[in-house]
């Protein structure tokens, strides 16, 4: 009788062992997840926003360098997003990436439009781009206002 004792006490001993191991198992998954979550508000919150007089600007830079300079001549645009980058006096350089589809080449090329005193435009990659801090935006949305503010030029023209 002693040893159905004992046998019962070392199954209820592993059972209580069992349940402790995949609590602390799962409880440790909800930490992970919680983390993250943290993290990407974190990163969301120090992103901050852009004023839309910002956006506007470099929409309306980019569109305007693209409708004076050519070739290359853009067709589409895609994958736009803006953000900036951090100057040594923490000041923030905004900046409008993204790519555009050349009519000569057949070929998306990346481009950057930087807010300075006026703007700067670089067609080609650069690491402007990669160095940036972007903010989450809709890419498609600005691709598509980008694309609207070059026809509506490349429509003044004629």
């Amino acid at each position: 009788m002693n040893t159905n004792k004992l046998s019962d006490t070392l199954k209820t001993f592993t059972f209580i062992l069992t349940v402790f191991a995949i609590t602390a198992c799962n409880l440790g998954n909800k930490n992970e997840s919680n983390d993250n979550s943290t993290e990407v508000s974190q990163t969301i919150s120090e992103n901050g926003s852009i004023p839309d007089s910002v956006v506007q600007f470099l929409i309306t830079s980019a569109a305007t360098d693209f409708h004076t300079h050519q070739p290359p001549t853009p067709t589409d645009f895609r994958s736009v997003q803006i953000g900036y980058l951090k100057a040594a006096n923490n000041d923030k350089n905004y900046i409008l990436c993204g790519e555009f589809l050349s009519k000569e080449n057949k070929e998306w090329v990346e481009f950057a439009t930087i807010k300075t005193s006026g703007y700067e435009q670089y067609i080609g990659k650069t690491q402007y781009c990669q160095d940036a801090i972007m903010v989450l935006t809709n890419k498609t949305a600005l691709s598509n206002k980008l694309k609207s503010k070059f026809e509506e030029l490349r429509n003044n023209k004629n």
